[in-house]
């Protein structure tokens, strides 16, 4: 693999990652809290439950890690199709090295004919 490759590659995964973790990062702060707080001594006790929730503080972070997350599967298309065009590049050479080959196989083998000499047995001499 090319570092191209290389790169694009861990750039993805990172993104990937990143995009989950920010995700649930802002899920869990736009969920609500609640808080519960108990006052009082002996017989009586009083207690009291908040519940709140912060409208707006998670949402722009889950809104960034969405597209974190869909920049890292483009970054995983954008590897996918680096590596098919390498993989042709490749075959391309090869055959080209191919053609070269089967050309000096046939222009070492036209030269050995050409300086091939026929020997015929005459047989009326040998007798």
């Amino acid at each position: 693999m090319r570092k191209s490759s290389v790169i694009t590659l861990v750039l993805g995964i990172v993104l990937l990652i990143l995009g989950i973790l920010m995700v649930a990062g802002g899920s869990v702060m736009s969920a609500p809290h609640s808080a519960v707080y108990h006052y009082g001594h002996g017989m009586m006790m009083y207690s009291m439950r908040y519940s709140y929730a912060l409208p707006g503080s998670g949402d722009a972070l889950v809104s960034f890690g969405h597209l974190v997350f869909d920049s890292g599967l483009i970054l995983m298309v954008i590897f996918a199709l680096l590596q098919v065009s390498d993989k042709r590049k490749d075959n391309k050479k090869t055959e080209e090295k191919e053609k070269k080959a089967n050309i000096a196989d046939m222009k070492n083998a036209k030269a050995e004919a050409v300086d091939a000499t026929v020997h015929e047995v005459d047989e009326e001499h040998d007798k």
